[in-house]
């Protein structure tokens, strides 16, 4: 009798452990698959943080008023140059791969042609200010570049302990960059989300307000845009996009995004400005829906990447599609990391309101 109890027992055993050995294999294949078999592998692949190679001249279309800007900026930086700054920067960091390293460098460019446009532009890229830093140590080759490029240093400027970048400098920066280029998975994954601090309505009402003159002395870097014709030629593009969008803002204040026509600036040639109409507008819209309604231009953005319409929110790399010539090209977006970057979606990561430590200005040497 007690034999028989025993072997009982450890049949009972065996059963148990083949029950739970079966049903941590069907979790293990279901990991992320919300009980849905097919789903798991799908909902473990990672994204990637940088995706293909960086198309040249800056992604700038070649119909596009700041692509010849754009061109000379890259022919001012020649290739020894490049890959000395480059051996600086990924010998101490060895978990920098290729991508990453193209992706920084492109970003840094597209940033020294903004500085070569505007009067000040912080930074808000810890690792792209990284590439910077490194590339200051070649003071000779940095200084022929910007003499080169924009006619002056452009310098490095950290700011005080505690000091408070101006209200809606982010904002005031997302609109150019996204004015002058398509916008990427990966500048994103530098910048931070883009369009998430509204436009204050004085600097969408100085379009209107002020005359030409007074917008480039006042937001404007004068020296360079007088220097150089190419950078004038960008200057003046901004300056009739900023003025026209300025009247669309105020003429449709108050109307439901609905009932507004969201895309009409947005050039699906150019593929920049796509979200300029909506960001203008719904900054003069309070705070909860100035985030409702650029989260919803952002998804319907989204949608048009998915389905391959032009004019979409995100542009591809060369490596989406195998061009190199920052034309048109179409492609999605995963959702999953459109608020990612390293400056935590606002801001460098080393100071605090959405600013950052260290901006730029161009100046006598």
């Amino acid at each position: 009798m007690t034999v028989i109890i025993v072997l009982l027992i450890v049949v009972f055993s065996l059963l148990v452990i083949a029950r739970s050995a079966g049903g941590s294999s069907r979790k293990q294949t279901n990991v992320g698959g919300g009980g849905r078999p097919g789903n798991g592998s799908s909902r473990q692949k990672s994204v990637p943080l940088f995706r293909g190679t960086p198309p040249e001249a800056l992604g700038i279309p070649a119909e596009h008023p700041a692509r010849k800007a754009a061109e000379r900026l890259e022919a001012a930086l020649s290739g020894d140059f490049e890959a000395r700054v480059k051996d600086r920067v990924m010998k101490p960091a060895l978990g920098i791969r290729e991508e990453e390293w193209q992706w920084r460098w492109f970003e840094l460019k597209r940033y020294f042609l903004m500085c070569g446009l505007l009067r000040s532009v912080p930074m808000y890229s810890e690792k792209v200010d990284d590439v910077w830093h490194e590339m200051l140590m070649f003071t000779r080759e940095y200084e022929q570049f910007c003499k080169t490029f924009c006619g002056r240093l452009i310098h490095h400027a950290p700011h005080a302990p505690g000091a408070q970048p101006e209200q809606g400098e982010r904002a005031w920066f997302d609109w150019v960059y996204g004015e002058l280029f398509p916008l990427a998975w990966s500048s994103e994954r530098l910048w931070g989300r883009f369009y998430k601090t509204r436009l204050p309505r004085q600097r969408i009402e100085e379009f209107e307000l002020w005359d030409r003159n007074e917008l480039l002395r006042q937001r404007f870097n004068t020296e360079a845009i007088e220097a150089h014709p190419d950078l004038a030629q960008a200057a003046d593009y901004l300056l009739d996009r900023g003025s026209k969008l300025a009247v669309y803002a105020r003429e449709n204040k108050g109307r439901p995004y609905k009932r507004r026509d969201n895309t009409w600036d947005s050039d699906t040639v150019l593929m920049t400005g796509a979200m300029s109409g909506v960001f203008f507008a719904s900054s003069l819209e309070p705070e909860h829906i100035f985030e409702q309604e650029m989260n919803q231009a952002r998804e319907e953005g989204r949608q048009r990447d998915d389905s391959g319409s032009s004019g979409s929110y995100y542009a591809c790399s060369s490596g989406d599609n195998g061009s190199n010539d920052g034309s048109r090209c179409g492609g999605g977006s995963d959702s999953g990391g459109s608020s990612g970057g390293d400056s935590g979606g606002g801001g460098s990561s080393c100071s605090s309101g959405g600013g950052s430590s260290c901006g730029s200005g161009c100046g006598s040497s």
